[in-house]
Protein backbone atom coordinates (compact mmCIF):
# COMPACT_ATOMS: atom_id res chain seq x y z
CA UNK A 1 0.00 0.00 0.00
CA UNK A 2 1.36 3.41 -0.98
CA UNK A 3 1.11 6.15 1.62
CA UNK A 4 0.81 9.68 0.26
CA UNK A 5 1.22 12.76 2.44
CA UNK A 6 -1.01 15.71 1.70
CA UNK A 7 1.86 18.19 1.65
CA UNK A 8 -0.11 21.31 0.63
CA UNK A 9 -2.63 20.75 3.42
CA UNK A 10 0.14 20.23 5.97
CA UNK A 11 2.01 23.37 4.94
CA UNK A 12 -1.18 25.43 4.93
CA UNK A 13 -2.10 24.18 8.41
CA UNK A 14 1.31 25.25 9.69
CA UNK A 15 0.98 28.61 7.99
CA UNK A 16 -2.47 29.16 9.50
CA UNK A 17 -1.09 28.49 12.96
CA UNK A 18 1.61 31.10 12.43
CA UNK A 19 0.30 33.88 10.22
CA UNK A 20 -2.71 32.78 8.21
CA UNK A 21 -2.84 30.96 4.91
CA UNK A 22 -3.73 33.44 2.18
CA UNK A 23 -3.88 32.74 -1.53
CA UNK A 24 -0.57 31.50 -2.85
CA UNK A 25 1.17 31.08 0.53
CA UNK A 26 1.18 27.27 0.33
CA UNK A 27 2.71 27.39 -3.14
CA UNK A 28 5.50 29.67 -1.96
CA UNK A 29 6.11 27.56 1.16
CA UNK A 30 6.45 24.45 -1.02
CA UNK A 31 8.73 26.19 -3.46
CA UNK A 32 6.15 25.93 -6.23
CA UNK A 33 4.90 28.48 -8.74
CA UNK A 34 1.77 30.34 -7.67
CA UNK A 35 -1.34 30.14 -9.85
CA UNK A 36 -1.69 33.12 -12.20
CA UNK A 37 -4.11 35.87 -11.33
CA UNK A 38 -7.25 36.02 -13.43
CA UNK A 39 -6.59 37.84 -16.68
CA UNK A 40 -2.85 38.09 -16.03
CA UNK A 41 -0.71 38.03 -19.21
CA UNK A 42 1.37 34.92 -19.78
CA UNK A 43 5.09 35.57 -19.89
CA UNK A 44 6.96 33.75 -22.67
CA UNK A 45 9.33 30.99 -21.69
CA UNK A 46 13.02 31.82 -21.89
CA UNK A 47 14.40 30.87 -25.28
CA UNK A 48 12.40 29.37 -28.11
CA UNK A 49 12.82 25.61 -28.54
CA UNK A 50 15.15 24.73 -31.39
CA UNK A 51 18.25 22.69 -32.30
CA UNK A 52 21.67 23.47 -30.85
CA UNK A 53 23.13 26.32 -32.93
CA UNK A 54 26.60 26.43 -31.36
CA UNK A 55 27.94 24.38 -34.29
CA UNK A 56 26.84 24.21 -37.94
CA UNK A 57 24.31 21.63 -39.14
CA UNK A 58 24.25 19.69 -35.88
CA UNK A 59 21.42 17.44 -37.09
CA UNK A 60 23.01 16.54 -40.45
CA UNK A 61 24.07 12.89 -40.41
CA UNK A 62 25.97 10.84 -42.98
CA UNK A 63 23.91 10.11 -46.08
CA UNK A 64 23.06 6.46 -46.80
CA UNK A 65 24.94 5.01 -49.75
CA UNK A 66 22.16 3.68 -51.92
CA UNK A 67 19.50 1.23 -50.86
CA UNK A 68 19.82 -1.06 -47.85
CA UNK A 69 21.82 -4.18 -48.80
CA UNK A 70 20.59 -7.65 -47.96
CA UNK A 71 22.19 -9.22 -44.87
CA UNK A 72 23.98 -11.69 -47.13
CA UNK A 73 25.35 -8.91 -49.33
CA UNK A 74 27.01 -6.62 -46.79
CA UNK A 75 30.21 -4.98 -48.08
CA UNK A 76 33.24 -7.13 -47.28
CA UNK A 77 35.35 -5.64 -44.50
CA UNK A 78 32.66 -3.19 -43.46
CA UNK A 79 31.58 -2.66 -39.86
CA UNK A 80 28.33 -4.45 -40.65
CA UNK A 81 30.22 -7.43 -42.10
CA UNK A 82 32.38 -7.56 -38.97
CA UNK A 83 29.30 -7.51 -36.74
CA UNK A 84 27.61 -10.20 -38.82
CA UNK A 85 30.64 -12.47 -38.52
CA UNK A 86 30.73 -11.86 -34.77
CA UNK A 87 27.08 -12.88 -34.61
CA UNK A 88 25.59 -10.18 -32.41
CA UNK A 89 25.26 -6.43 -31.86
CA UNK A 90 26.21 -4.80 -28.54
CA UNK A 91 23.75 -2.00 -27.76
CA UNK A 92 23.72 0.56 -24.94
CA UNK A 93 20.25 1.17 -23.54
CA UNK A 94 18.25 2.29 -20.52
CA UNK A 95 15.82 -0.19 -18.97
CA UNK A 96 13.96 2.34 -16.81
CA UNK A 97 12.73 4.85 -19.41
CA UNK A 98 9.21 3.73 -20.24
CA UNK A 99 8.11 3.69 -23.06
CA UNK A 100 11.51 3.86 -24.81
CA UNK A 101 13.41 1.22 -22.87
CA UNK A 102 11.90 -0.87 -20.08
CA UNK A 103 11.49 -4.39 -18.73
CA UNK A 104 7.99 -5.71 -19.36
CA UNK A 105 6.97 -7.26 -16.00
CA UNK A 106 4.59 -9.66 -17.73
CA UNK A 107 7.26 -11.28 -19.88
CA UNK A 108 10.49 -10.14 -18.16
CA UNK A 109 11.76 -8.98 -21.56
CA UNK A 110 13.08 -5.66 -22.78
CA UNK A 111 10.64 -3.56 -24.77
CA UNK A 112 10.31 0.02 -25.95
CA UNK A 113 10.62 2.35 -28.90
CA UNK A 114 14.43 2.46 -28.69
CA UNK A 115 14.67 -1.29 -28.09
CA UNK A 116 12.63 -2.10 -31.18
CA UNK A 117 14.65 0.32 -33.32
CA UNK A 118 17.77 -1.60 -32.30
CA UNK A 119 16.06 -4.85 -33.24
CA UNK A 120 15.37 -3.41 -36.69
CA UNK A 121 19.08 -2.61 -37.05
CA UNK A 122 19.97 -6.15 -35.95
CA UNK A 123 17.47 -7.60 -38.41
CA UNK A 124 19.08 -5.62 -41.24
CA UNK A 125 22.51 -7.06 -40.34
CA UNK A 126 21.67 -10.67 -39.46
CA UNK A 127 18.38 -11.29 -41.24
CA UNK A 128 16.58 -11.79 -37.93
CA UNK A 129 16.31 -10.10 -34.55
CA UNK A 130 16.34 -13.15 -32.31
CA UNK A 131 17.28 -12.90 -28.64
CA UNK A 132 20.88 -13.88 -29.36
CA UNK A 133 21.39 -11.17 -31.97
CA UNK A 134 21.70 -8.25 -29.50
CA UNK A 135 23.57 -7.98 -26.23
CA UNK A 136 21.83 -5.17 -24.35
CA UNK A 137 23.99 -3.28 -21.87
CA UNK A 138 22.49 -0.76 -19.48
CA UNK A 139 24.48 2.48 -19.74
CA UNK A 140 24.06 5.45 -17.42
CA UNK A 141 23.19 8.76 -19.07
CA UNK A 142 26.54 10.31 -18.20
CA UNK A 143 28.45 7.30 -19.61
CA UNK A 144 26.84 7.03 -23.05
CA UNK A 145 29.49 8.82 -25.11
CA UNK A 146 32.25 7.18 -23.06
CA UNK A 147 30.81 3.71 -23.71
CA UNK A 148 30.92 4.40 -27.45
CA UNK A 149 34.41 5.91 -27.35
CA UNK A 150 35.85 2.97 -25.38
CA UNK A 151 34.22 0.42 -27.66
CA UNK A 152 32.11 -1.05 -24.85
CA UNK A 153 29.08 -0.92 -27.16
CA UNK A 154 28.57 -0.69 -30.91
CA UNK A 155 25.61 1.67 -30.73
CA UNK A 156 23.55 3.55 -28.15
CA UNK A 157 19.79 4.11 -28.46
CA UNK A 158 18.75 5.76 -25.23
CA UNK A 159 16.59 8.88 -25.79
CA UNK A 160 19.89 10.64 -26.54
CA UNK A 161 19.65 14.25 -27.68
CA UNK A 162 21.88 15.27 -30.58
CA UNK A 163 23.90 18.35 -29.65
CA UNK A 164 27.22 19.95 -30.52
CA UNK A 165 29.05 18.89 -27.37
CA UNK A 166 28.22 15.22 -27.90
CA UNK A 167 28.99 15.44 -31.61
CA UNK A 168 32.62 16.12 -30.67
CA UNK A 169 32.86 12.60 -29.20
CA UNK A 170 30.44 10.47 -31.23
CA UNK A 171 28.64 10.39 -34.55
CA UNK A 172 24.85 10.38 -34.61
CA UNK A 173 22.29 8.81 -36.88
CA UNK A 174 19.62 10.97 -38.41
CA UNK A 175 16.91 12.16 -36.02
CA UNK A 176 14.45 9.39 -35.24
CA UNK A 177 12.31 11.23 -32.67
CA UNK A 178 11.64 14.82 -31.62
CA UNK A 179 10.88 15.55 -27.96
CA UNK A 180 10.85 18.60 -25.69
CA UNK A 181 11.67 19.24 -22.04
CA UNK A 182 8.73 19.75 -19.67
CA UNK A 183 7.84 19.19 -16.00
CA UNK A 184 6.08 16.40 -14.09
CA UNK A 185 4.39 17.39 -10.81
CA UNK A 186 1.94 15.94 -8.31
CA UNK A 187 -1.74 16.24 -9.17
CA UNK A 188 -2.56 17.83 -5.82
CA UNK A 189 -4.66 20.84 -6.77
CA UNK A 190 -1.71 23.18 -6.27
CA UNK A 191 1.33 22.15 -8.31
CA UNK A 192 -0.80 21.01 -11.24
CA UNK A 193 -2.68 24.34 -11.41
CA UNK A 194 0.31 26.66 -11.12
CA UNK A 195 1.57 28.87 -13.93
CA UNK A 196 4.62 27.44 -15.69
CA UNK A 197 4.53 29.75 -18.70
CA UNK A 198 7.72 31.52 -17.58
CA UNK A 199 9.75 28.36 -18.13
CA UNK A 200 12.58 27.12 -15.94
CA UNK A 201 13.88 30.62 -15.21
CA UNK A 202 10.58 31.51 -13.52
CA UNK A 203 10.46 28.53 -11.17
CA UNK A 204 10.45 29.71 -7.55
CA UNK A 205 13.57 29.78 -5.42
CA UNK A 206 14.06 26.61 -3.44
CA UNK A 207 11.83 24.42 -5.61
CA UNK A 208 13.18 20.86 -5.54
CA UNK A 209 13.50 19.60 -9.10
CA UNK A 210 14.77 16.11 -9.92
CA UNK A 211 16.72 15.23 -13.06
CA UNK A 212 19.36 12.67 -14.03
CA UNK A 213 23.10 13.45 -14.35
CA UNK A 214 24.41 13.37 -17.91
CA UNK A 215 21.09 14.40 -19.46
CA UNK A 216 20.61 17.60 -21.43
CA UNK A 217 17.66 18.29 -19.13
CA UNK A 218 19.76 18.66 -16.00
CA UNK A 219 22.20 20.90 -17.86
CA UNK A 220 19.36 23.15 -19.02
CA UNK A 221 17.92 23.18 -15.50
CA UNK A 222 21.20 24.32 -13.97
CA UNK A 223 21.79 26.99 -16.61
CA UNK A 224 18.32 28.49 -16.66
CA UNK A 225 17.16 27.91 -13.07
CA UNK A 226 20.06 28.44 -10.63
CA UNK A 227 17.48 29.43 -8.00
CA UNK A 228 16.07 25.89 -7.65
CA UNK A 229 17.45 22.97 -5.67
CA UNK A 230 18.55 20.36 -8.19
CA UNK A 231 18.05 16.80 -6.98
CA UNK A 232 19.95 14.11 -8.86
CA UNK A 233 18.14 10.83 -9.43
CA UNK A 234 19.94 7.62 -10.39
CA UNK A 235 17.29 7.00 -13.05
CA UNK A 236 14.09 8.65 -14.25
CA UNK A 237 12.13 6.03 -12.35
CA UNK A 238 14.12 7.08 -9.29
CA UNK A 239 13.04 10.68 -9.81
CA UNK A 240 9.42 9.53 -9.96
CA UNK A 241 9.84 7.79 -6.60
CA UNK A 242 11.29 10.97 -5.08
CA UNK A 243 8.30 12.93 -6.39
CA UNK A 244 5.89 10.36 -4.99
CA UNK A 245 7.62 10.43 -1.60
CA UNK A 246 7.51 14.21 -1.40
CA UNK A 247 11.30 14.55 -1.61
CA UNK A 248 11.03 16.43 -4.91
CA UNK A 249 8.48 18.98 -6.11
CA UNK A 250 8.94 18.23 -9.80
CA UNK A 251 10.79 16.09 -12.33
CA UNK A 252 12.11 17.65 -15.52
CA UNK A 253 13.18 15.87 -18.67
CA UNK A 254 11.85 15.17 -22.17
CA UNK A 255 8.08 14.97 -22.48
CA UNK A 256 8.41 11.46 -23.93
CA UNK A 257 10.05 10.17 -20.75
CA UNK A 258 7.67 12.16 -18.54
CA UNK A 259 4.70 10.63 -20.37
CA UNK A 260 6.07 7.21 -19.47
CA UNK A 261 6.51 8.18 -15.82
CA UNK A 262 3.04 9.68 -15.69
CA UNK A 263 1.58 6.50 -17.19
CA UNK A 264 2.98 4.62 -14.20
CA UNK A 265 1.20 6.97 -11.77
CA UNK A 266 -1.55 8.63 -13.80
CA UNK A 267 -3.80 9.28 -10.82
CA UNK A 268 -1.35 11.37 -8.79
CA UNK A 269 1.00 12.95 -11.36
CA UNK A 270 0.61 15.14 -14.44
CA UNK A 271 2.86 16.67 -17.11
CA UNK A 272 2.62 20.48 -17.11
CA UNK A 273 3.85 23.51 -19.02
CA UNK A 274 4.81 24.06 -22.63
CA UNK A 275 7.84 22.51 -24.29
CA UNK A 276 10.91 24.35 -23.04
CA UNK A 277 13.45 22.83 -25.40
CA UNK A 278 13.85 20.96 -28.66
CA UNK A 279 15.28 17.45 -28.10
CA UNK A 280 16.11 15.54 -31.31
CA UNK A 281 16.99 11.92 -30.59
CA UNK A 282 19.67 10.08 -32.52
CA UNK A 283 21.53 6.78 -32.16
CA UNK A 284 25.17 7.26 -31.15
CA UNK A 285 27.96 5.43 -33.01
CA UNK A 286 31.76 5.74 -32.96
CA UNK A 287 33.22 8.41 -35.19
CA UNK A 288 35.47 5.92 -36.98
CA UNK A 289 32.46 3.85 -38.08
CA UNK A 290 30.99 6.12 -40.72
CA UNK A 291 29.89 3.14 -42.80
CA UNK A 292 27.77 1.90 -39.88
CA UNK A 293 26.21 5.37 -39.46
CA UNK A 294 25.21 5.39 -43.15
CA UNK A 295 23.83 1.85 -42.81
CA UNK A 296 21.74 2.74 -39.71
CA UNK A 297 20.42 5.79 -41.56
CA UNK A 298 19.35 3.52 -44.41
CA UNK A 299 17.47 1.37 -41.87
CA UNK A 300 15.75 4.47 -40.47
CA UNK A 301 14.82 5.60 -43.99
CA UNK A 302 13.19 2.23 -44.59
CA UNK A 303 11.21 2.49 -41.34
CA UNK A 304 9.96 5.96 -42.28
CA UNK A 305 8.79 4.79 -45.69
CA UNK A 306 7.27 1.39 -44.91
CA UNK A 307 5.14 2.61 -41.99
CA UNK A 308 7.05 0.74 -39.29
CA UNK A 309 7.98 4.00 -37.50
CA UNK A 310 4.29 4.84 -37.17
CA UNK A 311 3.54 1.34 -35.88
CA UNK A 312 6.16 1.74 -33.15
CA UNK A 313 4.82 5.17 -32.23
CA UNK A 314 1.28 3.87 -31.86
CA UNK A 315 2.46 0.84 -29.89
CA UNK A 316 4.57 2.72 -27.38
CA UNK A 317 3.39 6.34 -27.35
CA UNK A 318 -0.24 5.93 -28.37
CA UNK A 319 -2.08 9.15 -27.56
CA UNK A 320 0.14 10.15 -24.62
CA UNK A 321 1.55 13.15 -26.51
CA UNK A 322 -1.48 13.93 -28.66
CA UNK A 323 -4.44 12.36 -30.39
CA UNK A 324 -2.75 11.83 -33.76
CA UNK A 325 0.32 9.87 -34.79
CA UNK A 326 2.84 12.40 -36.14
CA UNK A 327 4.89 11.94 -39.27
CA UNK A 328 8.41 10.62 -38.68
CA UNK A 329 11.10 13.31 -38.42
CA UNK A 330 12.62 14.13 -41.78
CA UNK A 331 16.29 13.27 -42.08
CA UNK A 332 19.00 15.85 -42.68
CA UNK A 333 22.16 14.60 -44.36
CA UNK A 334 25.69 15.55 -45.24
CA UNK A 335 27.97 13.68 -47.62
CA UNK A 336 31.39 14.11 -46.03
CA UNK A 337 32.43 12.85 -42.63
Amino acid sequence: MNTRIALPALVCALALALAGCGAGSAERALGRPAAPAAGAPRAPAEGAPGPDTSCPNVLASLRPTGSLPAPTALPAGSTMDTLRRRGFLIAGIDQSSFPFGFVDPRTNTLRGFDIDLLREVAKAIFGDAGPNRIQFRVVRNEDRTLAIARGDVDIVAETMTINCERRQSVEFSSVYFRAGQRLLVQRDGTADRADYSGGLAALPRGMRVCSVPGSTSIGMLRRQAPQVNVIEGDTWAGCLVLLQQGQADAVTTDDTILAGLQAQDHVFTVVVGDKLTFEPYGMAIAKNRGDFVRFVNAVLEQLRRNGRWGELYREYLGTSLGADTPAPPEAEYRDAA
